[in-house]
């Protein structure tokens, strides 16, 4: 009688497990509305306005904010200074006396090209020694460059067109845009010397205003000397992008970002931009995801592949389950872990279901 009333307690295991499956499937015949996801607690356009507002500020503090959407500036600093701190002690550990007392030829000698550059930055001699080296080298590679861009211009727009991601409108804005390049290619001299010297001149301020006399110690600066130099590199990549008839700020006052389609957990992200005369548009789908807004097919892919390995999991202890042998007392104890092993494993059978339909 006891084996019997075990085994009914095995088979009402059996069918509790089978009604959470039921209860499943009823639960995705309900209306939508159940299932929606909640409201994201930021706009679409929340982090790219951010972005834009800081690039156009030149403020390199408030561009680390908005893509550290977790943390405020105070948080920043001090993860900043503490791993700096962690920098200088290790750098001051790995510092050798023979390396303190080298020679400076044999220290020029070992120096990378990173630490070349920047110290011939910190001259004017250095700066002319890098124009004479370099202008050569980007003389020839220019050429180089518009020559393939030329050539393979026509295979560029046939692409283009073909592309079936753009709709009609995209495909003209890029055409244009590619004709607008090749303008631009075209009319710049990039050979020009003076060119090299107005951007290697900005460069060079940038570098003697931080005082550092090595690149690798760039990464040892406190958060405050970092963000006033941060700054100042901001507004020197628009200096040199200048010097080639790249006006980034009237680029970055035409970009406009607005939210289309928002519903739930998703939406479109829309944008307007100007680019050598040129107007585009794009639309980006976008998906709130483990906190924050990204594109819908990476979010999609992310949690498929997720599932997967979710699967896997709980598929592999199911087949560890089924293979241990049931342990049998002759009493009911016996026959309660098989009943909850039984439990277990049809669990898991559902979910790795529900996930196959996912998919």
């Amino acid at each position: 009688m006891k084996r019997i009333g075990c085994g009914l307690a095995l088979a009402l295991a059996t069918m509790v497990a089978t009604a959470g499956e039921v209860a499943v499937a009823t639960a995705k015949l309900a209306p939508a509305v159940t299932q929606q996801a909640p409201q994201p607690p930021t706009r679409v356009t929340d982090l790219p306005d951010a972005v834009l507002l800081a690039l156009k500020q030149n403020d390199f503090a408030a561009l680390l904010e908005a893509n550290e959407h977790d943390k405020d500036i105070a948080q920043i600093a001090k993860q900043w200074d503490e791993s700096a701190a962690r920098r200088r002690a290790a750098a001051a550990k790995a510092a050798t006396t023979e390396a303190a007392t080298a020679e400076p030829a044999a220290i020029e000698a070992a120096e990378d090209e990173a630490e070349m550059v920047w110290r011939k930055l910190q001259t004017a001699e250095g700066v002319e020694q890098l124009i004479a080296e370099w202008q050569p080298q980007i003389a020839e590679s220019a050429s180089k460059r518009a020559m393939e861009f030329n050539l393979g211009f026509g295979a560029m727009l046939t692409e283009i067109a073909s592309d079936q991601d753009m709709n009609a409108d995209e495909v003209q804005q890029m055409t244009r845009l590619m004709y607008a390049v090749q303008d631009w290619i075209g009319r710049v001299d990039f050979a020009d010397a003076a060119r090299l010297r107005r951007a290697l001149d900005a460069v060079s301020a940038l570098v003697r205003q931080t005082g550092v006399k090595r690149f690798e110690d760039v990464q040892l600066l406190s958060f405050e000397d970092a963000v006033v130099h941060g700054d100042a590199l901001l507004r020197t990549v628009k200096q040199v992008l200048a010097a080639y008839d790249v006006d980034a700020d009237q680029i970055l006052d035409s970009v406009r970002f607005s939210e289309r389609d928002a519903l739930a957990d998703r939406a479109t992200l829309h944008i307007d931009a100007r680019v050598f005369g040129v107007d585009l548009s794009h639309d980006f789908r976008m998906r709130y995801w483990r906190d924050q807004w990204v594109g819908t097919e990476m979010a999609d892919s992310m949690e498929r592949w997720e599932a997967d390995r979710k699967t896997d999991a709980e598929m592999a202890l199911e087949a560890e389950q089924a293979a241990a042998p049931a342990a049998d007392t002759g009493s009911c104890a016996g026959d309660g872990r098989e009943a909850a092993a039984a439990v277990e494993a049809a669990e898991a059978a559902k979910a790795a279901k529900a996930a196959k339909k996912v998919q």
